[in-house]
């Protein structure tokens, strides 16, 4: 680690730090809290190579410098930028911060580093707490915890907890202009909802003093994307990379400057809503969504793979390995051939579950999922009595005997006017018509969620719980209000409390249990949500070649091994339209965790050709002997058509790599996606050892080359793909 352990600059303040002991955190952190040469009190917080200072500096607490390498601040490089904003009542809180402590406190996960600095306003009752975590990757953790002292309701109508600066080229020091490459500043990735629906549409943005930001966010409910950035600092070579933590509307504001020597790039990140976010009543103390921010130093598969590493170690709920990545087989209830319309389920039934519970078993899957449709009633989660008599337990001791473990799909925020629930207890339940929402916002209802989701696991022998939300993105906008101490209040902040409260109990008193989740696709794939569920379902709905660019998308934010990847569907999802087979195992067994759709493997185990049959065994096998060790902690190079300087539909080819973190194995799937000048893509590995020989298996003829390392980074290996949706799988052993 490139750092001082004893900076000069700082005269430690004794009587204000108090450290708490607890077991040794990562060597690549430290936090330091002293007292600067300019007299202030300053922070200065690391982890990896990552720096970042904060200070106060005339009762304002503000950012004062970056580094991605581990250096300290050099003179001509340092800003003064508030660190955070907090709104109440529609006025931002005066900057006049008293210091009250700062230092060391009790972690979450053994091996963290976390702070807390609590300031107090000197004009209003309110003291703000910055809660920041150090877990040695590049990639900080910072909170707010925001107390009300007074003795009346404030409303918190607004909060960023995080905001900053980054500085570009400077016009001293021969800085006039940028390299030729490079004509911007600063380049911005996001999502940029080409489709509202389309998650995971990665672009970038050039940003300078002619560029028109967009309005970066959400307002939609459910938002189908993760509040998600990166910026490249196109002068100085290290990107900016950031999550919000929050699974609902939100805001990310961007402002270039140009003012005298350099050029400037302010942001900051926050939950938004039109009316106030959260009432905090008098003593009350209520904790914002996290941001996790990194700054990197090198390139952008660099600054994934930090991000990747980040959410694995911090973010990731535990599990039990040998329940992990496991290949899934989903009867669907409201898709593929049991249902040619939405809604009719008379095919569900006990029968069809066991008949595809036995072909589940012949291509080798290690889990069974009975997906929607299983009841009468949303709300009452008790099986059909016609369609399943004897309930579901027989499902779960079937598949079991099969040796495959049992799964549930759910929508447990959801509850029908004809469902018990719905009947008995009206005042829990929002309408959205024609949707209806269990308001989680209240204890008692969401009680009942979580005794519901215990008492399946229990009755039904569940060993995973998948939880769907079906509310399509704009129905439920901004969601309802209702009055608290006599304001008005948007009612997500307090609804997520109550959701984010059933999963940890159930995640901390089930830790066997794995926790999947599907909102109407990927509708939450968000670090709020990731933290509590272990599987993520990658999409609804799209087909070649939309689900694999989706797929180049959302894994610049989240690592692979977390998605689900559905394998076709009659009538719905998935790749079930297109033509091309072994892209679609391809797809389904070497990007993600596996997961196939009854009715596209075939209806019955007897009616499944024995070419057929090999070929998904082979798939099978290739993914538990190879693909399934590296997977959970690849690194993930992208190669087209997202790449360091194209965006989502920039190339009309689909390539990834993904290689072990020793470099000694690793394989690449590459598409055709859609038109191209040639026929060709030319494949360079970047994740291999340039001084080691490989094997090198091209999976559509099984030919088998051996190649060093340095000739495959540089002269690559040509892949003819002619078709839309032809594909290849290389795989890569080293000697």
């Amino acid at each position: 680690m490139r750092f001082n352990r004893l900076p000069g600059s700082l005269v430690f303040l004794n009587a204000i730090v108090a450290s708490v002991a607890y077991g040794a955190p990562d060597p690549n952190t430290a936090f330091y809290f002293g007292e600067a040469r300019d007299s202030s009190r300053q922070a200065r917080y690391v982890s990896g190579d990552t720096v970042y200072t904060e200070a106060l500096m005339a009762d304002r607490w503000v950012g004062r410098h970056w580094s991605a390498d581990g250096t300290f601040k050099v003179a001509y490089e340092g800003f003064e930028q508030e660190s955070f904003l907090v709104e109440v009542d529609g006025e931002a809180l005066p900057n006049s911060w008293e210091l009250i402590s700062a230092g060391e406190v009790s972690t979450r996960r053994e091996g963290d580093r976390e702070t807390a600095v609590r300031l107090k306003n000197k004009s209003l009752p309110v003291t703000v707490t910055l809660r920041t975590v150090l877990d040695g990757t590049p990639v900080i953790t910072r909170w707010l915890e925001i107390e009300n002292t007074g003795k009346s309701p404030i409303a918190l109508t607004g909060v960023f907890p995080w905001k900053s600066m980054l500085i570009g080229h400077n016009h001293y020091w021969g800085e006039t202009r940028l390299p030729r490459r490079f004509e911007h500043p600063f380049t911005l990735g996001y999502f940029t909802k080409k489709h509202h629906c389309w998650e995971g549409w990665f672009d970038w943005l050039p940003i300078d003093d002619k560029s028109d930001i967009p309005e970066i966010g959400c307002s939609l409910g459910e938002c189908f994307d993760d509040p998600f950035f990166v910026v490249r600092n196109n002068a100085r070579g290290y990107h900016l990379i950031g999550h919000l933590e929050w699974s609902s509307n939100w805001r990310l504001h961007l402002d270039y400057l140009c003012p005298g020597a350099h050029h400037l790039l302010l942001f900051k990140i926050g939950p938004w809503a039109s009316k106030p976010l959260r009432v905090i009543a008098p003593q009350e103390t209520v904790k914002t969504p996290a941001v996790h921010l990194g700054m990197v130093a090198g390139d952008l598969d660099t600054t994934v793979q930090a991000m990747h590493d980040h959410i694995r170690r911090s973010v990731s709920p535990d599990s039990s390995p040998d329940r992990r990545y496991l290949v899934q087989y989903m009867l669907p209830g409201d898709q593929g051939y049991l249902s040619r319309r939405m809604g009719d389920h008379s095919g569900y039934t006990e029968e069809s579950v066991k008949k595809n519970i036995d072909l589940a078993a012949a291509i080798g899957a290690e889990l069974f999922i009975a997906d929607a449709g299983w009841w009468d009633h949303r709300g009452d989660w008790r099986p059909s009595k016609e369609r399943f008599p004897n309930g579901l337990k027989p499902l779960a001791e079937y598949a079991q005997k099969k040796n495959m473990l049992f799964g549930l799909y759910c929508e447990i925020e959801m509850a029908s006017t004809a469902s018990t629930v719905g009947r008995q207890h009206p005042d829990w339940i929002d309408w959205y018509p024609p949707f209806s929402l269990l308001n989680l916002a209240l204890p008692d209802a969401a009680a009942h969620a979580e005794s519901e989701i215990r008492r399946m696991v229990r009755d039904y022998r569940l060993d995973l719980f998948r939880l769907d939300f079906n509310v399509p993105a704009g129905d439920t906008q901004e969601g309802k209000s209702f009055a608290r101490h006599g304001i008005e209040e948007n009612n997500i902040w307090r609804y997520y409390e109550g959701f984010h409260g059933v999963f940890d109990r159930v995640h901390r008193d089930l830790p066997d249990l794995v926790l999947q989740q599907a909102a109407s696709g990927g509708g939450r794939n968000d670090l709020a949500t990731v933290r509590r569920f272990h599987e993520q379902y990658l999409t609804d709905g799209l087909r070649m070649p939309m689900q694999v660019q989706n797929y180049a998308g959302q894994t610049m934010a989240l690592p692979p091994e977390i998605f689900v990847i559905a394998h076709g569907a009659d009538a719905g999802g998935g790749f079930g339209s297109a033509e091309n087979l072994r892209t679609n195992l391809r797809v389904a067994f070497t990007l993600s965790t596996p997961h196939l759709f009854a009715g596209t493997v075939a209806p019955s185990v007897e009616e499944m050709t024995p070419r057929r049959l090999k070929l998904y065994r082979h798939y099978v096998k290739l993914y538990k002997e190879f693909i399934r060790p590296i997977l959970p902690t690849s690194k993930v190079f992208h190669h087209a058509p997202i790449s360091a300087r194209g965006g989502v539909e920039s190339s009309g080819f689909f390539a990834m790599e993904f290689a072990a973190p020793d470099r000694s194995r690793g394989w690449a799937t590459v598409i055709r996606i859609g038109p191209s000048e040639g026929d060709t893509y030319i494949l360079k590995p970047r994740g291999l050892h340039r001084g080691r020989r490989y094997q090198v298996t091209l999976d559509s003829s099984n030919e088998v080359l051996t190649v060093d390392g340095l000739s495959l980074a540089r002269d690559g290996i040509p892949l003819r793909l002619e078709a839309l949706s032809d594909s290849e799988l290389v795989l890569f052993e080293g000697d």
